[in-house]
């Protein structure tokens, strides 16, 4: 039976309308409706590598499970008691995954519960000499060599133990929120993180500066953390209030790790310090708590003048057992002055004041006055203490002992006081300012106080509808209190033994520290916008900075970073954007210092100008980059594309007084490449196919990692890591199902 062509053509173009609106309706679901979803799939990793997946968990090579979930029950708007129920699960075949439930009531309650884990992997063929089969106390071979340093052990990679910094985080959560009263809410969370793994330390023997040797050590980590928070809170238009407790707690499994020497007894040790009689001992983070009390209110004074302002109050304390001051028997039995107490009871009291007063005046001026306080009383009893050196000597108590010490509690207090507005001039154009004074105490310090004064100008400026251009400019002035770098050195140390020194310092006078040396700091950057055509934007910033640390003779005595970047975007259409980015970054710092030795031999060194020797950093960061997004066949299928490539190189110039000599460092250099690829067809209304490719590859040419094996150093067992370069594919393939 033949069909009429004129009916067929009308079911043909009827098919176009019934195709766009059905599309059309799918987006205004989405846009509308919950995503609740499930997702399944596969996961195939090319190739195990610590450094590319020390944050993603995805370190080791094979296929894994792609498992996910979001769900959320949503009220109608005219129920009655509207309940609201929704469950989110992510990455549930990998390391670092992530559930969270919630549910509740508007107006009512709710109520939270989760639990996260994260995975972290660092360092690249790291070995130790210790059998770590008691991972808090840590043994030699028996048939172990021990020699004066490491040219005469058997260091051989065959005969040494891998390990790697891996280190597992667990959290789990609890939240619950009710409205008791209008205007009112009360609010709880508890968390507890567990954390264990392994990081990494050395161990020294020695006490003086001609005889001290170390070895790294795998460091067993076990901590736990509860955290607590209760909020009450009241709001009403002009005025809010909350009253808030935090708590935490800190405990560790793993409070110290007992080691062995390698090392034969050496000049300068005491009889059994070395291999085999000789041991040492490291406190490891001790257990702790926090416990602070907060207020927090808002006050509408004015329709144009709003005043908020938190004060808080909290004691941190620590009061685990100490040590002994040697671990060595031998050493122990020689003991005539004990610790001065049993556990350090230490306490610091904290207070922290926020204030802020924002206004606006004649719809032009915007402006904020605000006020910061962090203060830290340091509580803790300050005790004499003579300690062993390095488990090597014996206990020295004699009145020039240099190793008799004394704890020095910091305080520390930091005020700052600043003002910012913007002026409106016109439609086009904004200026803003600001000026800030702060200053900081310290005890115990190189410099009891430091004072910083920063200027802030800025403006932005529409030259007409296609171009926008912004200029930011910003100055600061550090200084402070007359620098004794001497002072925590003197403060800790026996008037004794200060007294048989020459020059009675332990760092070079004229040496300044980074964060308390004088400065002055500057900086500007240029910003433009440009819109050439509907379908075109470019984006341009430059930025030029420089620290000048106008005091110093010894340390850091200039840096500058110069930075130029852009973007051009095209998006011609819903279906269809680009994008491309470069940017480069250059950094230089000068840095300055001197040689000299110990005893009597420092004085004169310090008057000879042909010790000194100075450093130039030279570091310059090129990455660019690209991306594309393609919508087809109605928006059922979607494409990008994203390409990053970055490298930095970092160069070293040293020179030095005739009196020293040093050899050239060779550039350090690292490359990075990275192609993700992502497409997904939607198979149905709730069904989708999703792909995912990513490539990527590192390389690094660094002569700190490359062929250092741990015998590089005479007197320390290295670890033996290597720079991890890597050459990773990935494949992923799930299917997702709209609930």
């Amino acid at each position: 039976m033949m069909k009429s062509p004129m009916l067929a053509l009308a079911a043909i173009a009827g098919l176009g309308p019934l195709s766009a609106y059905a599309v059309e309706q799918s987006d205004f679901r989405r846009l509308t409706q919950p995503d609740n979803h499930v997702e399944v799939g596969i996961r195939s990793v090319s190739e195990g590598s610590d450094r590319f997946g020390r944050y993603n968990a995805l370190y080791q090579d094979g296929i894994f499970l792609v498992l996910g979930l979001e769900y959320l029950v949503r009220p109608r708007f005219d129920e009655p008691a509207p309940m609201a129920f929704s469950i989110s699960a992510r990455d549930l075949g990998l390391g670092n995954r992530q559930v969270v439930l919630r549910m509740g009531r508007q107006g009512r309650f709710g109520l939270e519960a989760g639990y996260h884990e994260r995975r972290f992997r660092g360092g690249h063929g790291l070995v130790t000499i210790y059998d770590r089969e008691n991972r808090a106390d840590l043994r030699l071979p028996a048939d172990w060599q021990p020699a004066a340093n490491t040219s005469g052990m058997n260091l051989q990679l065959s005969d040494l133990h891998e390990f790697s910094l891996a280190q597992r985080r667990r959290e789990a959560r609890l939240a619950a929120s009710a409205v008791p009263a209008e205007r009112w809410q009360l609010s709880a969370q508890v968390r507890q993180e567990d954390r264990d793994g392994t990081s990494m330390l050395a161990g020294l023997f020695g006490n003086s500066g001609g005889n001290p040797r170390a070895a790294f050590l795998p460091v067993p980590v076990d901590y736990r953390t509860r955290l607590f928070d209760l909020n009450l809170d009241y709001g009403d238009r002009r005025r809010q209030f909350r009253l808030a407790y935090h708590g935490s707690l800190f405990s560790n499994n793993e409070p110290q790790l007992a080691f062995a020497n390698p090392f034969s007894t050496i000049g300068g040790w005491a009889p059994g310090s070395g291999y085999p009689e000789g041991h040492g001992a490291l406190a490891l983070p001790p257990a702790n708590q926090f416990h602070q009390l907060s207020l927090a209110t808002g006050w509408q004074l004015r329709p144009a003048l709003h005043l908020s302002g938190q004060v808080a109050t909290g004691r941190m304390t620590q009061n685990e057992p100490l040590l002994a001051y040697t671990a060595n028997p031998m050493l122990a039995q020689a003991i005539v002055q004990p610790l001065p107490s049993v556990s350090l009871d230490g306490r610091i009291d904290t207070t922290a004041v926020h204030l802020r007063l924002s206004g606006r005046n004649l719809s032009r001026l915007t402006w904020n006055l605000s006020y910061r306080l962090d203060d830290r009383d340091n509580r803790t009893e300050r005790r004499e203490w003579v300690y062993v050196g390095g488990d090597s000597q014996l206990q020295d108590t004699s009145p020039t002992s240099s190793r008799r010490r004394y704890n020095l509690p910091y305080d520390y207090r930091h005020q700052r006081l600043r003002l910012d507005g913007q002026w409106r001039l016109d439609e086009r154009t904004r200026l803003g300012s600001a000026i800030q004074r702060g200053r900081s105490e310290r005890s115990f310090s190189a410099r009891d106080r430091v004072d910083e004064t920063l200027l802030e100008l800025s403006a932005r400026h529409r030259a007409g509808q296609r171009l926008q251009l912004g200029a930011q400019m910003l100055w600061a002035d550090r200084d402070g209190s007359r620098y004794d770098g001497a002072a925590g050195f003197l403060a800790g140390h026996d008037p004794g033994y200060i007294d048989t020194l020459a020059g009675q310092w332990a760092s070079l006078p004229a040496l300044r520290m980074l964060h308390l040396a004088d400065r002055r700091r500057q900086r500007q950057a240029l910003s433009a916008n440009l819109t050439p055509h509907q379908h075109w934007a470019i984006s341009l910033e430059a930025a030029h900075a420089v620290d000048d640390y106008r005091n110093t003779e010894i340390g850091l005595t200039e840096s500058r970073q110069e930075a130029l970047s852009g973007t051009l975007t095209w998006a011609p259409s819903r279906e269809l954007s680009a994008h491309a980015f470069y940017s480069w970054e250059r950094l230089a710092s000068d840095q300055a210092g001197f040689s000299f030795r110990g005893g009597a031999n420092r004085l004169i060194d310090i008057a000879d100008p042909e010790r000194s020797w100075e450093v130039d950093h030279r570091d310059r960061i090129d990455t660019l980059g690209a991306g594309l997004q393609r919508y087809l066949l109605d928006r059922r299928l979607q494409l990008q594309l994203d390409l990053v490539h970055a490298q930095a190189r970092a160069r070293q110039q040293v020179t030095t007084g005739t009196a020293l000599t040093a050899e050239p460092l060779p550039t350090v250099s690292n490359r990075l490449d990275s192609i993700m690829f992502r497409a997904s067809y939607r198979l149905s209304d709730p069904l989708s196919l999703h792909f995912r490719y990513w490539f990527e590859r590192f390389r690094s040419d660094d002569w700190a990692f490359d062929g250092v094996g741990p015998d590089q150093l005479a007197n320390i067992i290295l670890p033996g890591e290597s720079a991890d370069n890597y050459r990773v594919h990935i494949v992923l393939l799930s299917l997702r199902y709209q609930l």
